[in-house]
C-alpha cells in the first residue's frame, strides 16, 4: 500500500480528500477508529453512547464512500502518515 516514496499509494486518495467534509466529532471518531478501538471504547472514550457511535461511523463510510469500518481505519492510517506524521500529539509528552 505503499509508493516508492514510502507513502500510502493513491488508493484511498478519494476518500483522504472526503475527510474534510467530516465534522469535528466525526473526525474523533475515525482517528480512533484508525487506532484500532471498538465502537464501545470509542464510546467510553468521547463520553457518548454506543448508538450515537454506530450513528457517527455510519455517517463516515457514507462520506468517505467505504464499506467497512475496516477500510476507514485503513484511510486513517493514510490520513496520518500523510498529513499528521507518524509522532502521535500527546499531551504527556513535552519538548525538551
Amino acid at each position: 500500500m505503499h509508493g516508492d516514496d514510502g507513502l500510502p499509494s493513491t488508493r484511498w486518495q478519494y476518500q483522504l480528500t472526503q475527510v474534510e467534509s467530516l465534522s469535528e466529532r466525526e473526525r474523533q471518531v475515525f482517528s480512533l477508529l484508525g487506532a484500532g478501538l471498538s465502537n464501545r471504547a470509542i464510546a467510553v472514550r468521547l463520553r457518548v453512547t454506543e448508538r450515537t457511535v454506530k450513528a457517527h461511523v455510519a455517517s463516515i463510510l457514507a462520506k468517505l464512500k467505504v464499506e467497512s469500518r475496516l477500510q476507514v481505519g485503513l484511510v486513517a492510517q493514510a490520513h496520518l502518515l500523510m498529513y499528521e506524521g507518524t509522532v502521535p500529539n500527546r499531551p504527556d509528552m513535552t519538548d525538551n
